[in-house]
Formats: C-alpha cells, sequence, structure tokens
C-alpha cells in the first residue's frame, strides 16, 4: 500500500487532491489555456496510463508537480526545473512519498549518512541524481517521470536540454525570431498573474531587468521592484534607476547587524533551512531578511507573486565561454572531467573520492542519455539545467514559497527555453544574441540600457576565465579578502553567525573557494550530523 503525505500547503501554491490525484503548480496547455490551484486537476484528470501522463506533462508549460496512486501503479512527475521537490521511500508495505523529507526521515529507527553524495554537497551544495543525503530517500529530478509497480520503478526524463541539431538560420532572422519569443512569453507571465502585485527582484544584472522592462511594455502596473543588501552598493543604484526610470515603486532592505542580529534564534529559521535544504540542497540566505522584512511590516500583499531572473544569462550562454564548453564533439569523460573542475569546487574531493565523484559525474550523464548522437556543448548544458540550476539556483524560491507568496519563472517558459536551445552555437557564445535583443529591443526603448554594461569585449572574458582557473589555486586568505571586497549582501556579516556557532560546538572549518557558501554547506552537514546523530 502506497503512502502519500504532502505538507507543503502555503505560499500560494496548495496541493490539489482529486481522487487519486495530486497536483501542485500552475501552466499552461498546447493551446494557450491557464491552469492554477483547483483548475490543474482538469488539465490531469482522467490519467489512464503512464504513457497519457507522459503526454500530458510534456506540453505542460509551467511549474508543477503531479502524483497519480493508481491502485497497482503509482505515478510522479516534476517539471523540468524541479519547482516542487518531491521524495519517496520504500518501506514493507509499499511506496512513501512527500514533500517533505524530513518526514520521510522519521521512519527510520537509525539514519544512514550517504557518504558519496555527503562529500558530493561539500563540493556543490546539492545532490545530484536520484539521492539524498541519507540512505533509502530519493528525489525525483528535474523533468522526471517516474512509475512505480511492484516494488520496481520505471524512469524516464521526459524533457532534456540535449540537442543533435541547432537551428539553421541567418542572424538577423534569428534575432527577430527571438524577439517574437520574447514577447509571446512575457505575454503568458503577464497573463497568469491575475491581476495580483508582482514583486521583482531587481539586481543590477540584465535578467531580472528585463522581466521589469516587459511588464511596463505589457502594460502591467502592480509592480514592486525591490533590492537588498549592504547599503549603497553598486546593486542597489542600478535598482533603483531602473525602477524610477520605468515609473515602479522600489523598496530598498539595506542590510545591518540589528537586522540579522539573532536570526539563529528566530522562530523562522530553523523551520526555513529544513524546509529550503530538504537533505539535498544548500539553502539560501542573501533574501531571507529581505523576505522576512518585507512580510512583518507588511509591505506587500499577501498574494503577491514573486518573479525572479532565474537564469536567463544560462539560456544566454554565459557559462560556454567561461567554462570552455565549445566543443560539438567531445567524449563524455572529458566532459564529467570538465564539471568536476568547475561545479565541484567548495571543498574538492581528493584521493579515492576524487575518482568516485567522477565516476559519479559520468553515471548520472549517461543516465540523461536521449539515444540520439547530440552536440557535445548541450550535454554539459543538461546537467547544468538538471543539477545546478535545478538543485541550487532555482531552489531559491523556497524562501518566497516558505514566507507565503507565489513565484513565476518567466525564463522557464517552454517557447523561450526551446528557442535558446537549439541557438546555433556561435550566437550563444559571449550571450551575443541574448544581449543583443535585450539592449537594443527592450532595454533601450525604456531608457534603462547603461553603457558600461554593453557587451564585453573577447579580451575582458578571457581575463576571466583566466582568473576562474587560477583562483582555486590561490591561498584561501588571499580569496576571502577578494570576496569581502565584492560581498554586496553582507554574506561576510550573515554567515559569520554560522561560523561562531560552529566554532562553540568544536567543529574546525576549513573554508575553499566561495567561503560564505561553504559555510553555509559545511554548517548544514554538522548540524545534520549532530540531529541524527550519524557519524
Amino acid at each position: 500500500m502506497n503512502t502519500i503525505s504532502l505538507a507543503h500547503n502555503s505560499g500560494g501554491f496548495a496541493w490539489q487532491k482529486a481522487d487519486r490525484l495530486f497536483v501542485k503548480g500552475y501552466l499552461f496547455d498546447r493551446n494557450g489555456s491557464f491552469y492554477e490551484s483547483g483548475k490543474l486537476l482538469e488539465y490531469f484528470s482522467g490519467i489512464s496510463s503512464f504513457v497519457d501522463l507522459e503526454e500530458r506533462v510534456s506540453f505542460a508549460n509551467g511549474c508543477f508537480s503531479v502524483i497519480y496512486s493508481g491502485e497497482e501503479e503509482l505515478y510522479i512527475a516534476c517539471d523540468p526545473i524541479r519547482s516542487f521537490p518531491v521524495f519517496y521511500k520504500r518501506n514493507e508495505e509499499g511506496w512513501m512519498v512527500s514533500d517533505n523529507s524530513y518526514n520521510l526521515l522519521k521512519e527510520f529507527e537509525k539514519p544512514e549518512q550517504n557518504s558519496l553524495a555527503w562529500n558530493e554537497f561539500l563540493a556543490t551544495g546539492y545532490v545530484t541524481g536520484c539521492e539524498t543525503l541519507i540512505h533509502g530517500i530519493f528525489q525525483v529530478q528535474a523533468g522526471e517521470l517516474l512509475r512505480f509497480c511492484n516494488g520496481d520503478i520505471k524512469r524516464k526524463f521526459y524533457f532534456s536540454y540535449r540537442t543533435s541539431i541547432a537551428a539553421s538560420g541567418e542572424y538577423e532572422e534569428m534575432k527577430g525570431l527571438g524577439i517574437k519569443v520574447f514577447n509571446n512569453t512575457f505575454q503568458r507571465f503577464v497573463d497568469s498573474l491575475q491581476g495580483r502585485t508582482v514583486i521583482v527582484p531587481l539586481s543590477g544584472g540584465f535578467d531580472s531587468r528585463l522581466i521589469a522592462v516587459m511588464l511596463k511594455k505589457h502594460g502591467y502596473t502592480k509592480v514592486v521592484c525591490i533590492t537588498y543588501g549592504r547599503p549603497g552598493n553598486p546593486e542597489m543604484v542600478i535598482s533603483q534607476k531602473v525602477s524610477e526610470q520605468l515609473g515602479f515603486r522600489w523598496i530598498c532592505v539595506e542590510y545591518s547587524d540589528d537586522l540579522i542580529s539573532g536570526y539563529m534564534e528566530d522562530s523562522y529559521f530553523k523551520d526555513y533551512y529544513k524546509y529550503a535544504s530538504n537533505l539535498v540542497s544548500m539553502f539560501f540566505l542573501q533574501e531571507y531578511f529581505a523576505l522576512r522584512y518585507l512580510k512583518e511590516n507588511q509591505l506587500i500583499p499577501d498574494d503577491s507573486i514573486f518573479a525572479p531572473g532565474h537564469s536567463g544569462d544560462f539560456l544566454g550562454g554565459s557559462q560556454l565561454s567561461k567554462h570552455g564548453n565549445l566543443l560539438e564533439t567531445e567524449s563524455q569523460k572529458d566532459i564529467a572531467e570538465r564539471l568536476l573542475f568547475i561545479k565541484y569546487a567548495y571543498v574538492r574531493p581528493e584521493g579515492e573520492m576524487l575518482e568516485a565523484m567522477l565516476q559519479r559525474i559520468e553515471r548520472n550523464l549517461q543516465e540523461k542519455f536521449t539515444g540520439d548522437s547530440v552536440l557535445a556543448y548541450t550535454v554539459q548544458e543538461d546537467w547544468d539545467y538538471k543539477e545546478k540550476l535545478a538543485k541550487f539556483n532555482a531552489n531559491s524560491i523556497t524562501c518566497y514559497t516558505f514566507f507565503g507568496y507565489g513565484f513565476r519563472l518567466p525564463y522557464w517558459d517552454k517557447e523561450l527555453v526551446e528557442f535558446f536551445r537549439t541557438l546555433p552555437l556561435h550566437m550563444k557564445i559571449n550571450k551575443y544574441l541574448y544581449d543583443d535583443i535585450l539592449t537594443t529591443e527592450f532595454f533601450e526603448p525604456e531608457g534603462v540600457n547603461f553603457d558600461e554594461e554593453l557587451q564585453v569585449s573577447e579580451k575582458i572574458l578571457k581575463r576571466q576565465r583566466f582568473k576562474n582557473r587560477i583562483k582555486y589555486f590561490l591561498p584561501q586568505f588571499v580569496q576571502r579578502m577578494f570576496l569581502t571586497r565584492l560581498d554586496n549582501l553582507y554574506y561576510n556579516e550573515i554567515t559569520k553567525v554560522l561560523g561562531a556557532d560552529m566554532a562553540r560546538k568544536g567543529k574546525k572549518i576549513r573554508v575553499y573557494n566561495n567561503s560564505y557558501n561553504s559555510l553555509i554547506i559545511q554548517w548544514y552537514l554538522e548540524d545534520l550530523k549532530g540531529n541524527l546523530k550519524i557519524g
């Protein structure tokens, strides 16, 4: 007998149930009709088979999770960015399914640490594949569809970012098509808001700025732009300029010792870090204090929808040149070695663990094999999409839902993703077409195109690639000095609290690469060890 236990019903997204069906999220169907809340049940109602569910999730455009618990079979699917994580474990009676991994953890008399996943989490801040930090607890992956029958599991990725053939077309033709796709995408985004206030976390970058610009272009007025962090940091200056130019209300939350004081004793914090991490992902703290401040001071409506800029730069191609991922033909092992060097950098695996991690990445790449001869650079993009973006970057949306707000992820619109997935490589390198469309077509008409942000030169990009390669070999105190100088988010002061807590417990910290994230990661694992009493 299967057991479905769904605990997370806040944040504008409650689980909807009808008979054997459980759904959560929002989506557009292939005809452009919008489904949310109870109406979402209509889209998935009448499921008759695994193939039937596969067809529905394949054509769905949005953020969702769906569970169907039949008499003999159990189906589960998550959207391509894993917006609403789902976990499962096997027991003597059947399968247990939950959106809260800690609920499944209670079923173990003595939980066993997954050592390989633990070391991977130390290195990256997330657990790849279907595993978690605890043996016997598993996660549904991004773009994955599962079928449970008679104790067996059939896995299938119904979505892949890999492609075997890039689109053909001259630059101006592709640019024109891209402009049309952007307009279609943001029209759907505006339609999905249903008249509610949209909150744009506005940084100094292009991605969040485009969201604000497109809201203005499409005539949506219930908009609030927010920024947060160290007073007077450069991103605040740009954020204010953009908000004022577009005529939107701007809220600035300046971080200070008073704002973060005593947060570890805060009634919110303990619930938040478990909710956001779920035995799989690093919890983020940069937005936590801003959201808490907005909530406690009732500065935005309770039904507000947050629209962060995750992860337009990836679609545009930001990772390609920076990480040297430019080959159309390359062995899986070479791809795995590059991922290991670039992505596993917080606490680098050594010795036997290094080889074990390389094999883990190769298995993970093979699991996502589509059966076609694909362009090699898209293999790494697909890994990035389903692992780092889904379980790390996009996982930061848990801060919004924890405080009771909804969200939209416009950059993960199906039509937009498909356009950039098959865009010719030379138009993706250095985000060439992406930045061209944003600056000339959308920013310039609204007066938010700033000279210092125009396309960077190849010389600057080469210098940045050189810095990326040597920074891992610099002494740790040099890396920390560099990070502190660039700490716009007040993370040095925020994470010092976690470091002091570990020191009080007699835990020695050795921080690598990005000291702030690494500190959060190590603190979480030590806390988990202590609470579970595992070695």
